[in-house]
């Protein structure tokens, strides 16, 4: 028997000539094998209107009449075509197959099925009639390719295969939440605005309505101060009393009241209730939306990391990065143990902190496809080998790999916590953590991952004096990455590579839809508009993402019909495209997106919508019109009335040389070529 491997790339395929000792031979006496390669997908869906009957292709072309939808999934063939300059590459691996007896895909295991997706549709496409077998590798070692091999299994009625099912679900569904972008294009131009893209999807729009939410909150927030009595000793550590707003009135809104208060109080010693000895065990492994947090925070951006990491795992110095495992099986631990020390030295950990050298059950699995992100079994030499070959970012992306490895061989953090009264006000408590042994925070401290600062806890000292405190309602945090990928993570929405790619794919390139700027994300205008229209629907929200790749997992566990994903997508659009359209009533009530809208009309705005609009009202007893737009600035509703009102008011536009100005000016009758007309005149 001779069968054909298929792998997903060249470098892939060059694996597997190491592992197996040539291009072409025998694997252990069992059969006849050649090897050939993709070059990823090299097929894609056709577009809309060229997978339907020639009767309905107005209809799947159109971006402009809202009549068209929802589509119906069942219109589409589903035909792909060859992706441009890859016809070489499929003839190749066609003609390869030619006196085979079966094919295997040995693509990547990815997670979502994307690997399996790839195969098969290769498979499809080359018409192949014979069997089909499918191997996963945990990494592309040679041990793991020859494991893999002699795992090899037969797949041969693709409906079957649940991680095949799962992507072409995944698919058809992406495919089919482009007419969301469509819908919400025609009712964005309806309102007068012309974004040059939407990217309306079951991650994005997720992300996109965090982000904006967050800004909005921050945006919003009314600081709101407060004075209540409290007390301190001299190490700082607070003693205070629990508030209930609906009983308590020890809290005061002005520093006077709160003063009058502390005359009541004196210094007291203070009486210690409680000391325990607590223990806490390392954290999990790192996901790559954590790798991407801490990395990300040196400077580094998302498609960096993403490419890095790729990079170095293809040459095996750390393992899969797609993975959605958290823990790691016997084997792997086993696999790395005889390696921990080498890697402690690279990175500069005293191998003495790991005397944890047996598996524990926090970080073992009986099943895992790849295990969590670790280091590979190839361990440089040092981390300057590492820095010529991968940069700085490689340096930096190993280090933390690594110290999240290591840190679960190391003994639990101890610390003890302590709570305390004051003797004369019983009322006043205050707790705290007493640092004991720090065991594994000395290799990694999981603190740099957590959204709340960790303040340092010292020993309660002699008396606490009482003094006037001066509190205020939170201010909203800026939507960091931390931030998103861990509201992501702590509702278990998608992978950490799946977070961090979609993340990367919104803050960059053409299509971006944010920017972090000084550490949070900025939604840029088509973001804005984005975001606006898609709130409170079902596509923007969380729970819905969620239920979404809830729904995918079941299609892989054959618990779930893989149609009934890309089917859902009816309700969503019949859910969704009303609250699209009352949303575009509020595009011109957002302030944040007036300015953005101001700044970038020459590049955003639709002229034709609103160049000719106008205005009109009482001036100076006289019923005029005027123009609502002046030098690519669009007025709003407070300056339209500021205007007739006789009022001078400053707006930014747009100068002739394409750069944003500041300018004050009137309401005032002005004389153009002979003709008088009322406007906007600016006094520069």
């Amino acid at each position: 028997m001779k069968l054909l491997i298929l792998t997903e790339k060249k470098s892939q395929m060059d694996d597997f000539v190491t592992a197996l000792g040539g291009k072409s031979g025998n694997f252990q006496g069992k059969f006849d094998y050649v090897l050939t390669h993709s070059y990823g997908h090299i097929l894609q869906l056709k577009e809309p209107q060229e997978m339907v009957s020639e009767d309905k292709k107005t209809r799947y072309s159109s971006w402009r009449s809202l009549k068209y939808f929802p589509w119906d999934e069942n219109d589409f063939s589903w035909a792909k075509r060859i992706v441009p300059g890859r016809s070489k590459t499929l003839k190749e691996i066609r003609d390869a197959a030619k006196d085979c007896d079966g094919i295997i895909i040995a693509t990547d295991d990815d997670p979502s099925g994307e690997g399996d997706l790839l195969g098969w549709e290769i498979v499809n496409a080359i018409h192949w009639k014979k069997a089909v077998y499918r191997i996963r590798f945990e990494d592309q070692a040679p041990k793991s390719i020859i494991a893999a091999m002699k795992r090899m299994v037969n797949v041969t009625n693709q409906m079957e295969q649940g991680e095949y099912l799962e992507a072409l679900a995944r698919q058809r569904f992406d495919l089919l939440s482009m007419q969301l972008s469509r819908i919400a294009m025609i009712y964005a131009k309806k309102a007068g605005y012309k974004p040059k893209t939407m990217r309306i999807g079951r991650l994005k729009s997720a992300i996109v309505g965090l982000i904006f939410d967050r800004n909005t909150e921050i945006e919003n927030y009314v600081k709101k101060p407060y004075f209540e009595v409290k007390f301190k000793d001299q190490n700082g550590n607070l003693f205070s009393r629990k508030f209930d707003p609906d009983k308590d009135q020890f809290r005061y809104s002005v520093r006077q009241q709160a003063k009058t208060d502390l005359a009541d109080y004196v210094a007291s010693s203070i009486v210690i209730d409680e000391k325990k000895l607590k223990q806490q065990t390392p954290p999990p492994l790192v996901d790559l939306g954590q790798i991407g947090i801490l990395v990300g925070a040196k400077g580094y951006k998302d498609k960096e990391i993403i490419k890095t990491y790729q990079d170095m795992y293809q040459a095996q110095i750390v393992s899969y990065p797609r993975t959605e495992d958290t823990q790691v099986t016997l084997e792997q631990f086993n696999e790395l143990l005889p390696l921990v020390d080498q890697i402690a030295n690279v990175i500069g950990v005293d191998s003495k902190l790991l005397t944890r050298r047996k598996p524990r059950a926090k970080f073992i699995t009986s099943q895992a496809a790849h295990g969590a992100n670790r280091p590979g079994v190839k361990v440089p030499k040092s981390l300057e080998q590492l820095e010529k070959r991968f940069g700085k970012i490689g340096v930096e992306i190993y280090q933390v790999v690594a110290k999240s490895y290591l840190a679960m061989l190391a003994e639990d953090y101890v610390y003890e916590a302590q709570k305390a009264h004051l003797a004369k006000y019983p009322d006043f408590r205050a707790s705290i953590q007493l640092p004991k042994a720090m065991n594994y925070k000395l290799i990694f401290d999981d603190r740099d991952l957590s959204e709340e600062d960790e303040a340092t806890a010292h020993e309660f000292k002699d008396m606490a004096q009482p003094f006037v405190y001066e509190g205020a309602n939170p201010k909203p945090g800026k939507p960091t990455k931390k931030f998103i990928l861990n509201y992501l993570k702590k509702h278990n929405i998608g992978t950490g590579a799946t977070r961090l790619q979609t993340l990367a794919e919104i803050s960059s390139g053409k299509g971006s839809l944010a920017a972090l700027i000084r550490g949070g994300y900025v939604l840029n205008y088509e973001g804005q508009v984005q975001a606006i229209l898609s709130k409170g629907s079902m596509i923007a929200s969380p729970k819905i993402t969620k239920r979404l790749f809830d729904g995918m997992d079941r299609v892989k566990r054959k618990e779930l019909d893989y149609q009934l994903i890309p089917q859902s997508m009816q309700t969503i659009v019949r859910h969704d495209m009303p609250i699209f359209e009352n949303n575009a009533t509020s595009l011109d009530k957002n302030a944040t997106l007036q300015k953005l809208a101001s700044k970038h009309q020459t590049k955003t705005i639709n002229k034709k919508v609103v160049a000719g609009e106008k205005v009109t009202g009482d001036f100076n007893g006289e019923q005029i019109s005027f123009n609502q737009t002046w030098g690519g600035h669009k007025f709003t509703k407070k300056e339209v009335a500021d205007l007739l009102a006789g009022k001078k008011i400053r707006i930014s536009y747009c100068s002739k040389k394409g750069t944003d100005k500041i300018v004050s000016g009137k309401l005032a009758k002005q004389t153009y070529k002979g003709r008088s007309f009322y406007g906007f005149k600016p006094e520069f």
